[in-house]
């Protein structure tokens, strides 16, 4: 993969990424106020999408260079699935951090990480968001995954065009 079609990958991850997390984070953030929690969470939102994007477009550039509405679906549940997977990690601990009471002024001790409350709280809500981008990327996934898809195919449309070539030339002078 070439570093304009990661570039673009990587654009695209961060767009999708924060466009699921706006509608869940204006609607959770009442009255809407810039906090640290909501910067965190964008922020994981946004790396959960590009990790989920990068690895969607390279599974499709390894592929077999299928096109369509299926290929599109597939590259979207794909993307969900790894974005969706990521971004449950991140949520998972962030929202430990913040049930145990953790501030930089009062660090608390890593058993209180580990309480039944703490766990089991933090990881229902890492659930939630992994269920949320998995069925974001089926639900958008012909959209979304044809955007990934296009992405992949002109950067090795434009990247491959003068190996082709050459590969020909070089299979005529053989023959």
């Amino acid at each position: 993969m070439t570093a304009p079609v990661r570039n673009r990958l990587l654009v695209l991850g961060v767009l999708w990424g924060l466009l699921l997390a706006a509608v869940p984070a204006l609607l959770m953030t009442n009255p809407y106020r810039l906090t640290g929690f909501l910067v965190a969470g964008l922020a994981c939102a946004a790396l959960s999408g590009c990790v989920g994007t990068l690895a969607a477009g390279r599974r499709f550039a390894k592929s077999a260079g299928r096109s369509g509405f299926l290929a599109g679906v597939g590259t979207g549940a794909f993307q969900g699935l790894v974005g969706g997977g990521v971004a449950a990690f991140l949520i998972w601990g962030l929202m430990a951090v913040t049930i145990s009471g953790f501030t930089l002024l009062d660090p608390v001790e890593l058993s209180v990480l580990m309480s039944p409350r703490v766990f089991t709280g933090s990881f229902f809500v890492a659930l939630s968001a992994f269920v949320y981008a998995l069925v974001g990327g089926l639900l958008l996934g012909p959209l979304f995954g044809t955007l990934v898809n296009r992405a992949v195919r002109a950067g090795d449309a434009g990247g491959n065009a003068g190996g082709d070539a050459a590969g020909e030339k070089e299979d005529l002078v053989v023959r």
